[in-house]
């Protein structure tokens, strides 16, 4: 399959994300407007969907299943298995079939592109054998055509236990996708020491780019100062009124050379993204079919290699600027 690099984030789409209880808050976007959305990106040369089971426990999954039906050999699905339910762990070999199995039915569909595992396997990583056994076996029988494993956010660069455990975890799983939360806010992805985007390239791993817009930080979300609140971002990470503010000063280059209007920051975060890896594909999510396709428009027109040195200069002098103010010093996305 030709991969086009801007894939669909499918979390909007299915309300909060949850693992509990019987049914979930809605997105604020219709189902009709999100398959309508959905298959706009089919034609305009989407080619990659990420969703999972706790994206309002199956919504989005049946909401994709719905949307992709007609184009299903043309499409990637990459879908997740966090749903715990009564197991012991979300990765115990009875459940994860029996997820498995369930997001076939919510996808209607009888294979799964890619099954995307976090970087999660219990104490001791005490379901991480028999994870690789069940995904090998279903692999085996095509029900699975890729296994991908998600990495942690956090750098394991300084730490030898913690890149040895992941050159153990990658050993184990033998994964044929990466996928990381990452943008141009983020602190520089390493794999045992090596950085993610070398790496994949030296395995020929395509990577799977989550968060490329920091949840909208990079397209100037939070407006001009004064910020009276601090914002949770997805890694934990708290920004305070005084990060906000760095955020805005420091996106003001990006706003003279490539404009002001959101949308023109958003293909300057995406941009950044793809050029990262040439096997990348950077998942970015909607909140209106137009919204959607206005992405694939700003995504076709290319940057040239200065405007991608600025870009990188900008991005980098940000990221100083928030862990000189970050006492915590974390990642943003």
């Amino acid at each position: 399959m030709t991969v086009h690099p801007l894939g669909v984030g499918c979390r909007p789409i299915g309300g909060r994300v949850t693992g509990s209880g019987s049914s979930a808050r809605r997105s604020a976007l219709q189902d009709d407007d999100a398959r309508d959305g959905l298959q706009r990106a089919v034609k305009r040369g989407a080619t990659v969907f990420d969703t999972a089971d706790i994206y309002g426990l199956g919504h989005s999954q049946r909401l994709v299943g719905q949307a992709l039906a007609h184009d299903r050999d043309q499409v990637c699905i990459s879908t997740r298995v966090s749903f715990r339910g009564t197991a012991a762990h979300r990765y115990a070999p009875p459940h994860l079939r029996h997820q498995l199995e369930q997001t076939l039915e919510n996808l209607q569909t009888d294979y799964l592109d890619v099954v995307l595992l976090d970087d999660g396997f219990g104490p001791g990583d005490c379901f991480l054998a028999d994870t690789a056994v069940t995904l090998k076996d279903l692999r085996t029988r095509q029900v699975i055509r890729a296994v991908g494993l998600s990495l942690p956010i956090e750098s394991s660069a300084g730490d030898p236990a913690a890149g040895a455990r992941m050159a153990h975890v990658l050993e184990a799983m033998e994964p044929d996708v990466l996928a990381v939360r990452y943008n141009g806010l983020s602190v520089a992805p390493t794999i045992s020491g090596e950085d993610l985007f070398a790496y994949a390239a030296r395995k020929q791993l395509p990577v799977l780019i989550c968060e490329p817009l920091a949840r909208g930080l990079l397209t100037g979300k939070y407006g001009a100062p004064p910020h009276s609140a601090p914002v949770l971002m997805p890694s934990g990470h708290q920004l305070s009124a005084e990060q906000l503010a760095a955020v805005h000063d420091g996106l003001e280059p990006l706003r003279r050379r490539f404009g002001a209007d959101p949308a023109a920051l958003a293909r300057v975060a995406l941009r950044f993204c793809v050029g990262r890896h040439d096997q990348a594909v950077v998942l970015a999510g909607f909140s209106t079919s137009d919204q959607l396709e206005q992405n694939y428009s700003m995504i076709d027109e290319p940057f040239s290699e200065d405007d991608l040195a600025f870009v990188d200069d900008i991005y980098r002098r940000l990221r100083v600027r928030l862990a000189d103010l970050s006492e915590a010093g974390g990642p943003v996305s």
